[in-house]
């Protein structure tokens, strides 16, 4: 077979494959719902789950279209806003006096120096763990009378059973200057985790056996008074975070490891967060929240965040730490383990899921209709003109928000798509035909000579 032939049957062969046939261009579209415009404004638009469970990683495959299908330059951004949050400013207490009380109890006096903001709080600094002290506060203008300030505050270290701890008193701003802080009887007894064993034996046989435990007495030690009053200051640019419910999730327990596996499964939304839901109370668990990577077939899960989960339901103290925090994701399957250890399982009633918001924000013109199409795996960036838009969002002119309308199949989706000859030619199906062909002219070559060596002999 010539070279000529050979190629003439490659040639014939292109289009028995799929390579320019069916490849979408952008599966879907969405028409953007805006309001009447009078004039030229600038619009935004939120992406939603639609969009995200369509698109690449990087967003690159977007396209915001007018009404004759051609393109209209966008910024893509995070939505962010500035919010007010407390910010608390410490000072130490300077020239405390202290007194031991009849009862058992410790009193600490402390004046505001001169320079000194009014508190609105203070904590007792203490290297000590596994206590549990009553503490309450009074003000005095001149010293000599005391009038109580703020509620009676449990103090305490649970580092025996969990890692919990208050050693912070909250109480109303006051003019006053002078605070009087009294702790209840502060040498606690303790037992000893030392166990005193004594055994009689007669004739071998065990008669009497006696424990004893022994009782220390700790005086409950405080390095420090620290002041503190919280403020109000505007954090900028903090990102705006929106609830993206799981498409489903699955709880399984590993007896083995002693651990809880709950499976999520996602619409790849950029998530940053999730929280579980639980009516188990007192418990504090290690937890992680682990993606899986997919390599041919090999399955493995990483870790991409870590925190301790924990509720306390006890008296008058109720706290609950319950989601899990990590860098912005985008995956269609998390998984959550969390660390029993001895203790029984959690009671998991759902999962729920965090993530930051991103827009579009493009010139609007007055009686133009928009649409975004997506979901294109092989679309490459696109390099617009978006200059202007830029300094219009800086310089902050306001942004009318639209939104986006149901998901339909893209008109264009189903059209063939011309590949260049050098796209043409390396696609793997092409490549394979060309290979298949060379294999079977080289084999139809080896005969062709190993016959006319016969004959020639």
């Amino acid at each position: 077979m010539s070279t000529r032939s050979l190629w003439m049957v490659v040639l014939m062969c292109l289009p028995a494959t799929r390579v320019s046939a069916a490849d979408p261009v952008f599966q879907f579209s969405k028409d953007v719902q805006s309001p009447a415009l009078a004039q030229e404004e600038l619009l935004s638009v939120t992406l939603d789950a639609d969009v995200y469970a369509a698109t690449q990683d990087a967003l690159l495959d977007l396209r915001l279209l007018d009404a004759d299908d051609h393109p209209v330059a966008y910024v893509r951004r995070k939505v962010q806003t500035s919010k007010r949050r407390k910010v608390r400013k410490t000072w130490v207490a300077r020239q405390p006096s202290v007194r031991p009380l009849d009862d058992g109890g410790l009193e600490i006096i402390v004046p505001l120096g001169p320079k000194d903001p009014h508190p609105n709080g203070l904590t007792l600094v203490s290297p000590l763990r596994n206590f549990e002290k009553r503490v309450h506060v009074e003000t005095s203008a001149d010293g000599s009378r005391w009038e109580p300030v703020g509620q009676e505050t449990l103090i305490f270290d649970y580092s025996r059973y969990m890692d919990v701890r208050r050693d912070s008193v909250v109480y109303p701003e006051t003019e006053r200057r002078r605070f009087r802080i009294v702790i209840d009887d502060v040498t606690a007894q303790q037992e000893s985790e030392l166990l005193e064993l004594t055994r009689r034996l007669r004739g071998g046989e065990e008669t009497e056996r006696v424990e004893r435990f022994s009782i220390e007495r700790r005086p409950f030690r405080i390095d420090r008074v620290d002041f503190w009053r919280e403020v109000e200051r505007e954090t900028p640019d903090e990102d705006v975070k929106r609830a993206y419910p799981p498409v489903r999730f699955q709880v399984e327990q590993d007896e083995d490891k002693q651990q809880s596996v709950i499976l999520i499964d996602s619409r790849r939304e950029p998530l940053t967060s999730l929280t579980l839901e639980t009516p188990s109370r007192n418990f504090s668990r290690s937890a992680a929240v682990e993606i899986e990577d997919v390599d041919g077939v090999r399955r493995t899960w990483h870790s991409i965040g870590q925190a301790t989960v924990s509720r306390i339901d006890f008296k008058d103290l109720q706290r609950e730490q319950l989601s899990i925090t990590f860098p912005e994701s985008r995956h269609e399957r998390y998984r959550i383990v969390i660390e029993n250890r001895d203790s029984p399982p959690l009671e998991i009633a759902g999962v729920a899921a965090e993530g930051n918001q991103y827009e579009l924000a493009f010139l609007a013109a007055p009686d133009e209709r928009y649409r975004l199409v997506y979901g294109d795996a092989d679309a490459k960036p696109v390099d617009q003109d978006t200059a202007a838009m830029q300094s219009l969002l800086r310089s902050g002119f306001d942004v009318t928000s639209a939104e986006l309308g149901e998901q339909q199949p893209n008109p264009g989706a189903g059209q063939r798509r011309r590949l260049p000859l050098r796209d043409l030619l390396l696609h793997p199906a092409v490549l394979g035909s060309v290979i298949a062909l060379l294999v079977i002219a080289l084999g139809f070559g080896l005969y062709q000579a190993v016959k006319r060596m016969d004959a020639e002999a």
